[in-house]
């Protein structure tokens, strides 16, 4: 008996949603990369006994994009965080999701108890004609990855 185990997922569709304050910005879900999606434990020994450690470990998540003319939430909300960025840790949840070919999440991360830790841009090169790129980059904690399969209807 042959398991269906469906098709490769591609790794150039996919969409990121970033809740802060428990609000979700659905402006800004488009990125060109994104990489550090880790799930790592701290484990240890007692006594000849394997035990999770109590080391709650970190991950760096980067996000990538263009940069663009117009104001929106994501940047808003850095350009207030970098007001206070020598006095608060603003946390934030942030969803992944690799998309099929008719833009349904099919695979998806949730990045929990993330702050960002650096918001930086690519260098400016006046005999070249690409994209300016940002990336910001998010410390976290948690990470719980979610296999989704919707039937069509």
């Amino acid at each position: 008996m042959l398991i269906d185990r469906g098709l490769p997922l591609v790794g150039y569709r996919f969409a990121v949603v970033i809740w802060s304050a428990g609000i979700p910005n659905p402006v800004d879900i488009e990125f060109k990369e994104v990489s550090g999606l880790k799930m790592s434990r701290s484990i240890g020994t007692n006594g000849g006994m394997i035990s999770l450690g109590n080391d709650i470990s970190q991950s760096v998540l980067e996000l990538k994009r263009g940069v663009f003319t117009s104001v929106s939430p994501l940047l808003l909300g850095n350009v207030v965080e970098s007001l206070f960025w020598d006095t608060k840790l603003l946390r934030k949840d942030i969803m992944i999701s690799v998309m099929d070919d008719d833009n349904f999440p099919v695979n998806t991360w949730v990045v929990t108890n993330a702050y960002l830790e650096s918001w930086k841009w690519d260098g400016l090169n006046a005999d070249s004609n690409g994209l300016l790129i940002e990336s910001m980059s998010f410390k976290y904690s948690g990470l719980k990855y979610v296999p989704l399969k919707f039937t069509k209807t």
